[in-house]
């Protein structure tokens, strides 16, 4: 029961901190490419979950329900979201602040960017610790979440083969660690590969905090 309640919260404060954080009410439209970034997608895949989760929690028997709060579903949904607030808070903001990069740090204390940042991360690690089936979870867990990010990896890097930059920017690529021509292939794989290790290091200790915790 709680799960669901949960479920449907999240969904909710979700909607509302991706609608803040994309409308633009002085020009009465959404903003340009805004589901180009990895912070959004993450936020409306949460968004969809959350709302299919709460829908199918009235029969929990239900095949649907099942698979949703499946162990492996439960953990990769909750990585997801929980290194958007990892990679900004730690990544992207402490940089910006060392190029004096205004476009990242304008607007970062405003309700819609907290919530994608920070609240909604935040509710669905809670959720994931109190209420989410955790039994059973393995390393390969742990590697099989990072589908998740090398779709979004392909996504972006086939979307900058496009020429087409992003909203009204000058931007080809989302994030400065996937700029392939201003690093460099060495500097790009090194980021990369970085990145991933730590995603199924991040996995791995899901997965025994999981462990400990059933």
């Amino acid at each position: 029961m709680m799960l669901r309640i949960s479920a449907l919260a999240i969904a909710v404060i979700a909607a509302v901190g991706l609608w803040k954080k994309a409308w633009l009410p002085e020009k009465k439209c959404f903003r340009a490419g805004f589901f180009v970034y990895y912070t959004h997608l993450s936020n409306l895949f949460v968004l969809l979950y959350q709302l299919a989760l709460g829908a199918s929690g009235h029969d929990p028997d239900g095949g649907v329900y099942r698979w949703l709060s499946s162990p492996g579903v439960a953990v990769s949904v909750t990585l997801c979201i929980y290194v958007t607030h990892l990679i900004y808070a730690f990544v992207l903001i402490p940089s910006a602040r060392r190029r004096g990069d205004e476009s990242w740090l304008k607007g970062r204390f405003s309700f819609g960017n907290l919530c994608v940042h920070y609240v909604t991360p935040g509710l669905v690690v809670l959720q994931w610790l109190l209420w989410q089936d955790k039994s059973g979870l393995t390393v390969g867990h742990a590697a099989w979440w990072l589908v998740l990010p090398l779709a979004y990896f392909a996504f972006a890097m086939l979307r900058a083969r496009t020429g087409v930059p992003i909203g009204h920017s000058d931007k080809l690529y989302p994030y400065p660690f996937l700029d392939y021509p201003r690093l460099g292939a060495k500097r790009f794989w090194l980021y990369v590969t970085g990145i991933l290790a730590f995603f199924f290091a991040l996995g791995c200790l899901f997965v025994g905090i999981g462990s400990w915790l059933t």
